[in-house]
């Protein structure tokens, strides 16, 4: 389950994630469809079109029954020492590749595997220009029920140059420590409106990979320099304050406007 208080879910078997619909297990879709079918399908094409490009995929130790699958299909599969049945901490596992020296890193969701393109255009974009990482932020300041939900980056759209945050393992597994403890202010001081409740910031919920970059990794990849691209006509309060902060960072950070659906 994504959110904490959901019912718990049986383990995994190959069964399971191809008729989850039908065993009332999943509401949407059923995981195989979503998230196994589409790599056994597009990574021989991408591994094609894109040699250079390893596709790495985290894979929770109660789903190991497909790293061979996956293998075979031309994935670089890491098999993790611990199950994920909640969203995390799987869904933390993707910033791993942030302390690997010397590696271009582009992190995406599997639904976004036809864009992939387009992101290793602004990853190498990125390299040319010197800076650290490129970011597409969620231009959006409030959810309906008046949460902050701006983002600086959306945890499935953008890279970074590997090595810049060396000890990531350790900020992940300190981060998450505070935030289990309570320790962490979950709140957005807003211009002209005090302190504002952040959303999706409980571990082990969905989110929670968001809430550990934009408030631990943003503030240090930010002194690197970013390449902002951001959709024509985005608009909100936290969107120019951001792109100060970058640009004072590092007056290297570049904005991009880029057509919506880009």
């Amino acid at each position: 389950p994504v959110h904490t208080g959901s019912p718990e879910l049986p383990p995994p078997t190959r069964e399971r994630l191809q008729n989850a619909v039908a065993l009332g297990l999943a509401d949407r879709y059923n995981p195989w469809d979503h998230y196994v079918q589409p790599l056994l399908e597009l990574v021989p094409e991408l591994r094609q079109k894109f040699p250079q490009t390893a596709i790495r995929v985290y894979l929770a130790k109660d789903l190991g029954f497909l790293a061979d699958e996956l293998a075979e299909a031309g994935c670089e599969v890491y098999e993790m020492k611990s199950s994920s049945l909640n969203f995390a901490p799987g869904g933390l596992w993707r910033f791993l590749p942030f302390a690997e020296k010397d590696k271009l890193v582009v992190v995406t969701d599997i639904d976004r595997l036809r864009d992939l393109e387009s992101d290793l255009t602004r990853t190498r974009t990125m390299q040319q220009s010197g800076v650290g990482a490129w970011r597409v932020p969620n231009p959006r300041d409030y959810t309906d029920d008046y949460r902050v939900c701006y983002q600086p980056f959306v945890g499935c759209q953008f890279g970074v140059q590997g090595g810049l945050l060396e000890d990531v393992r350790l900020l992940l597994d300190a981060f998450t420590w505070h935030a289990i403890k309570d320790r962490l202010d979950p709140s957005v001081i807003m211009p002209g409106c005090g302190p504002v409740p952040l959303g999706n910031h409980r571990w082990p919920s969905y989110g929670f990979d968001e809430y550990f970059l934009n408030v631990a990794a943003y503030p240090r990849l930010a002194q690197e320099g970013m390449l902002t691209f951001v959709p024509s006509g985005a608009s909100c309060l936290l969107l120019s304050l951001d792109v100060e902060y970058c640009t004072w960072g590092n007056p290297a950070s570049e904005l991009v406007h880029f057509s919506s659906g880009g």
